[in-house]
């Protein structure tokens, strides 16, 4: 057998293009990429019972009663959610946040502190609150939500900032839920 050989002009053709369809194939995957932040980060802002602030897209919101100003859910994932309650300041942030866990573990037997600490976020000092609880009323198997609290000190009252999600997905819902508190400003008698 004899080795057959391609002709150089050729052979640098395919070589071309090869590489222009790597070339093709990266910007694809990076635009690809650019789409997909762009609309997992997109936000609206919201101006509601004295607040405002950014809420991820397509989120349903709900107007609270009581200490609960508003509450903005996920509908793609019902567990993960945002409450954005305002509470009279009874005391110092350690006291307040001592309060409502007490009243959370009397109201459901399942709720699990899990850290309660001082915090400064983003320059301003509060307090943060981790928990854990178990899902019974979602139809199937029972599951383990997650949550986070941060405490922060509003004029006479103490905002407090809540996430909750699945367990599962908790580490990927945090840093959304970091900008959405950045983005929380309370204007009091508004």
């Amino acid at each position: 057998m004899t080795p057959v050989s391609i002709p150089q002009p050729q052979l640098t053709y395919e070589r071309r293009s090869a590489v222009l369809t790597i070339l093709l194939l990266l910007v694809a995957l990076l635009l690809g990429w650019w789409v997909k932040t762009a609309v997992q980060n997109a936000t609206r802002t919201l101006d509601l019972a004295g607040f405002t602030a950014d809420v991820p897209e397509g989120w349903l919101v709900q107007e609270g009663v009581g200490d609960l100003a508003f509450l903005a859910r996920n509908p793609l994932a019902l567990d993960e959610l945002y409450r954005v309650s305002l509470v009279p300041a009874t005391g110092e942030l350690d006291a307040v946040a001592e309060n409502r866990i007490l009243a959370r573990a009397r109201l459901d037997n399942t709720y699990r502190l899990l850290t309660a600490e001082p915090i400064v976020f983003a320059g301003q000092d509060g307090y943060k609150v981790s928990f854990a609880r178990v899902d019974l009323d979602s139809p199937g198997l029972p599951h383990v939500v997650e949550g986070l609290d941060y405490y922060f000190v509003q004029a006479d009252e103490v905002m407090v900032l809540s996430l909750e999600a699945h367990s599962e997905h908790f580490a990927g819902a945090l840093p959304a839920f970091q900008q959405f508190v950045q983005s929380v400003t309370y204007h009091p008698g508004e």
